[in-house]
């Protein structure tokens, strides 16, 4: 599968950086990754805190054929490619610092649409933008932002990051592909079609009861609001 990495020291919004390539036919999969964003942006139209160093910043140019119905769930696809990655990096750092699981037990769980939550605070965002022609996505943006190595007063209240979860320090460059592997796995069975089996996955993460419950809440627009920005 092609992948290409795009790395910028600062950008004003990694989504926008990818739909500029995007529409200048930037290919699938196209990683956009930044050090630091001026204006990074969240779903309905909020900032994303996006200081040098503290957190992973990335988008991705993605060109699915799914119908837009499909295209709707790719947020909470892309939320559990995040929970699965965190999951790895966690248990990863367990095993580094010989640590016992409970001591550095955590919560990772979805909240529908698309946040990701540990011990009750949220440390990752999702937006997703795309560019339709007629029933089908032209192109598709994913844009990813999950808190690292922020301090408690850096953030939002009810918000988190790895280093106060966990008391340790992460290279962001270095943990940052393993989330692209994650993104690339799930997006793979999204492409084949393969929404229930990655929606039971979801579940793992307590998002909901059952797929019929997640599949329920993102047929009502009134509990999800705009899950996908269509432009």
């Amino acid at each position: 599968m092609y992948i290409k990495i795009i790395k910028l020291d600062t950008v004003d919004s990694t989504n926008n950086y990818a739909s500029r390539i995007a529409l200048l036919n930037a290919k699938e999969i196209t990683v956009v990754y930044a050090n630091s964003q001026s204006c990074g942006k969240g779903r309905m139209g909020r900032t994303w805190m996006s200081a040098a160093g503290k957190g992973i910043y990335v988008s991705f140019v993605l060109r699915p054929q799914n119908n837009l119905r499909e295209i709707n769930y790719l947020p909470l696809i892309s939320a559990l490619a995040v929970a699965k990655f965190l999951e790895n990096v966690l248990d990863l750092m367990q095993k580094e610092h010989k640590k016992n699981k409970d001591e550095t037990k955590t919560k990772i769980k979805i909240k529908l649409p698309n946040d990701i939550i540990i011990n009750d605070k949220k440390i990752a965002g999702i937006l997703v933008e795309a560019k339709t022609i007629g029933k089908k996505p032209s192109f598709v943006i994913v844009g990813i932002g999950i808190n690292v190595n922020s301090l408690k007063e850096e953030l939002p209240e009810r918000a988190t990051s790895l280093l106060l979860e966990t008391g340790q320090k992460y290279d962001t460059e270095k943990v940052f592909p393993k989330l692209i592997k994650e993104m690339v796995s799930v997006y793979a069975d999204f492409k084949k079609g393969k929404i229930n089996s990655l929606l039971r996955e979801v579940l793992n993460f307590k998002a909901a009861g059952s797929v019929e419950e997640i599949a329920e809440v993102f047929n009502n627009k009134k509990k999800t609001g705009e899950v996908v920005h269509f432009v």
